[in-house]
């Protein structure tokens, strides 16, 4: 029976662990509320002892059984502990079956750019390690079919390389026209806004102005808000910094500008962080570097996880049989393994056994099943969340938890839509798509990855998934306050009440097109994520009043307990989490298992 919350969940692997579903979602209230006594009361201790353990199975995590991995040879024992009951953090996917083809969808960790292959950096050798390929290839495109331009990957239709694919912007039902084509093509010119707004967001856009000459322009952006810079020291008026703040808000920040660093701005490359983003009409698809996997980062942790666990996956190592092959669960937390992986495991307290100073081990207590285990190791590495890390290590020294009042986290809802065609957006002539009014804000269907007998169509009468990524945005309140609205409103609404407004948006917008719910809708899955994203406010990354920048105090950790999480970089990407969860396993592996 479908949980009323969690709703529909495709078909596969993933079917029960999208996003946050209402198990997990339980789980952690639990924590966050407190255990009831029975279950206190009731602590099994297993008898279980490793060298280290892992909390967290997403690209943090792996990148700690991967360091732990290469140091020891493949001997010593890891276990790793994830609350959810597919590995991948957000790096998974859904899945659809729809008239013969199997689609797959992001739910979350969209993007990736190959290193070099010469590179001799962690993620380079993570490639070559685990057979990931350095160079893709993509469907060629049937201009008998469509001439529409779609991305590689799902956020390039919105801001970057807007320009190169064919994005709509949906301005509304009262306009002279509803869907203004590739605005950008003709300076904006076409669409209904005044004129000097228009004006101002061309140059915003063109970015040629320089206004600081400080060579500590880093720490410069980081004393000020994005609001901050763009109005008090570019002199745009309010209505530019409204247009930006979906795009933070979707793509990285999961907040308004009026209270995002500007330094993270400049990580996203947008205008006046002298950074700046360049559209290169000479250059191809390929060249911009950025792709998806057809089910998004998913394809990096399954070989990853083929690599470490080499029966995880069905079948040998092929690219296409890592991607699509049925996971095998029964060869995850095998007794025996050096790395085990424990699935639906909550962990609910960690600390040492003793003084920290002179602790041998760590005790690590999880929820599963009902039941509650307790488990020890040499060393722990925390690759989950700060907002979780907080509450559940019951020794963490005052300075630790003091510096975590300072990371907030937005939540960000993805939604993937299983189409049986998509004619109407060829009539169209888009594939990415604006709104500024009404459910969400950005949607995208991509130009599919080659992966062999898988490869899924690109013709306008045929399948695909158009996936929606939908902020829950709410400027001019505190960070603190923006990020508990919207999570508030991810969580408040049940699947069908989530499922009526995708529906009756895409009507909106596409009715006149020729879409039609009933006929054109296969499936819809939603992937909640509460805390998608860290939200950098200023003075997070190089500290305020010659304070330490609080991230640089959670990473020296405490005894044998390391922090390791994409959060430390203050950007939450999958190349940054496995950097950050290799340097706490390092850390550990130095100091305490040397």
């Amino acid at each position: 029976m479908m949980d009323p919350w969690t709703g529909y969940g495709g078909v596969g692997d993933y079917a029960t662990s999208n996003g946050n579903v209402a198990s997990v979602r339980d789980a952690a209230h639990l924590i966050r509320d407190g255990l009831p006594p029975d279950l206190t009361e009731s602590i099994e201790d297993t008898g279980e002892e490793y060298d280290l353990i892992i909390i967290g199975g997403g690209f943090s995590g792996m990148g700690a059984a991967y360091q732990f991995h290469k140091q020891n040879g493949g001997t010593g024992r890891c276990l790793m502990l994830d609350n959810h009951a597919v590995f991948g953090g957000e790096a998974k996917q859904n899945e659809f079956d729809v008239d013969g083809y199997r689609l797959y969808g992001p739910q979350g960790s969209n993007d990736f750019g190959p290193p070099p292959a010469g590179s001799s950096s962690l993620i380079a050798d993570i490639y070559r390690d685990t057979g990931l390929p350095f160079e893709y290839e993509f469907v060629d495109q049937d201009r008998a079919q469509t001439t529409v331009r779609a991305p590689l990957e799902n956020y390039y239709g919105m801001y970057w390389e807007e320009e190169r694919y064919d994005t709509g912007y949906f301005v509304g039902e009262g306009a002279e026209a509803r869907w203004v084509i590739n605005p950008r093509q003709d300076n904006l010119a076409r669409l209904p806004w005044p004129d000097d707004f228009k004006e101002e967001l061309n140059r915003v856009f063109r970015d040629e102005e320089q206004f600081y000459e400080g060579a500590d322009l880093d720490r410069w952006l980081d004393s000020m808000s994005y609001k901050e810079l763009l109005e008090d020291v570019m002199g745009y008026s309010p209505r530019v910094t409204e247009y930006f703040d979906p795009v933070i808000a979707i793509s990285m920040g999961g907040v308004g500008a009026d209270v995002y660093s500007a330094y993270s701005a400049k990580d996203l490359e947008l205008p006046g962080t002298q950074a700046p983003y360049r559209y290169d009409s000479s250059q191809d698809d390929h060249d911009v570097g950025v792709y998806s996997f057809p089910g998004g980062n998913t394809g990096i942790i399954r070989h990853i996880v083929k690599y470490l666990l080499p029966d995880s996956i069905e079948g040998s190592a092929t690219f296409e049989n890592i991607l699509t092959n049925p996971i095998d669960f029964s060869a995850l937390d095998r007794s025996g393994q050096s790395l085990r992986i424990r699935l639906n495991a909550t962990a609910i307290d960690v600390s040492h056994e003793g003084p920290t100073e002179s602790a041998e081990h760590v005790n690590v207590t999880y929820y599963r099943e009902g039941r509650i285990s307790r488990i020890r190791a040499k060393a722990v590495v925390m690759s989950i969340g700060g907002w979780v890390a907080r509450n559940i290590v019951s020794d963490m020294p005052a300075a630790i938890t003091e510096a975590y009042e300072h990371f907030h986290h937005a939540p960000v809802l993805v939604v993937n839509v299983a189409l049986r065609n998509w004619r109407f957006l060829d009539r169209l002539g888009i594939s990415s798509g604006r709104w500024f009014d009404g459910f969400g804000d950005f949607f995208s269907i991509r130009r599919p990855m080659i992966t062999g007998d898988s490869t899924q169509p690109f013709d306008p009468d045929k399948p695909i998934i158009m996936t929606f990524y939908v902020p829950f945005n709410y400027p001019g309140y505190s960070i603190e306050e923006q990020g508990a609205l919207g999570r508030a409103e991810l969580l408040s609404k049940s699947y069908g009440e989530y499922e009526a407004k995708i529906i009756e948006q895409m009507t909106r917008m596409f009715a006149s097109s020729g879409f039609d719910a009933q006929s054109d809708i296969a499936g819809i899955v939603l992937n909640r994520w509460g805390h998608a994203y860290i939200s950098p406010q200023p003075g997070f990354h190089f500290g305020t009043e010659g304070n330490e920048a609080p991230k640089d105090i959670v990473k020296r950790g405490f005894g044998r307990v390391q922090f390791g999480h994409s959060e430390l970089s203050g950007y939450m990407s999958h190349t940054r989490a496995l950097t950050e969860g290799a340097r706490a396993a390092a850390q550990l592996l130095e100091e305490v298992l040397s």
